[in-house]
């Protein structure tokens, strides 16, 4: 019995030691209020020195979206720590016609720094090991996904001058219609402590990696918008 208890505990995965999550491109098609406004284009990518890059593209392709020139830019730089993510640098940027917002964060782990920006303020929230920027969430959920990992998932997000708590409820497998085909997915909703009506879900591909297919967000005047995968390589 002991022999049989230690070749188990031997060959049983080590915990941390956790792959990172696999590099892809996928482009979705955006929609508002169910009506076509544009496309996206997500990387997540490998970098020098075991970091990573999440990029998001949104353009506005038609309507009022195209006339104005609707486009959304985020980037994020992630350093990997052998058992989770972290963000090192993110820059987000909107432009709408003739408006412009930018919001920026630095971690400087070694310091135990966050520096952030919105707009022309600064903040300085506390540092905690694992902090992620809003768009890095995404590769936080696929990650854990891939390791197995249910029921409520946890994430520290810089806002202004504080850390904010980002938590995803895991639901049962389903399956869903999509460009791909049909595909069995995993569905996570963002549990918020005052929603006010506005709700996050997601539909992360099993047989994709745990790549999203499907994200909706809803907001409390009823409106919604739409992702919806067109291909992912």
């Amino acid at each position: 019995m002991r022999g049989i208890l230690l070749a188990t505990l031997l060959l049983a995965p080590a915990v941390g030691l956790a792959a990172p999550p696999r590099p892809y491109t996928a482009q979705y098609e955006v929609r508002r209020n169910g009506e076509r406004l544009g496309s996206a284009t997500v990387t997540f990518r490998a970098l020098a020195n075991g970091r990573y890059e999440l990029t998001s593209s949104t353009v506005g392709s038609e309507g009022l979206a195209a006339i104005a020139g609707a486009a959304i830019d985020e980037r994020s730089i992630l350093g990997w720590s052998g058992k989770q993510l972290e963000t090192v640098d993110y820059s987000y940027r909107q432009k709408v016609a003739w408006k412009t917002r930018e919001r920026a964060i630095k971690v400087d782990a070694s310091s135990a720094r966050i520096d952030s920006r919105d707009k022309d303020r600064h903040f300085s929230p506390p540092y905690q090991a694992g902090v992620l920027d809003r768009n890095a969430v995404t590769v936080a959920l696929v990650h854990d996904l891939s390791s197995g990992r249910t029921g409520d998932l946890r994430y520290l997000v810089p806002n202004r001058d504080r850390l904010e708590a980002h938590v995803y409820r895991v639901a049962n497998p389903a399956r869903i219609d999509t460009a791909l085909g049909r595909q069995r997915v995993v569905r996570v909703d963002r549990i918020r402590e005052s929603a006010d009506g506005r709700s996050t879900t997601l539909w992360l591909g099993q047989d994709q990696n745990f790549v999203p297919l499907r994200i909706e967000q809803k907001e409390p005047d009823g409106e919604s918008i739409e992702m919806r995968i067109i291909s992912i390589r």
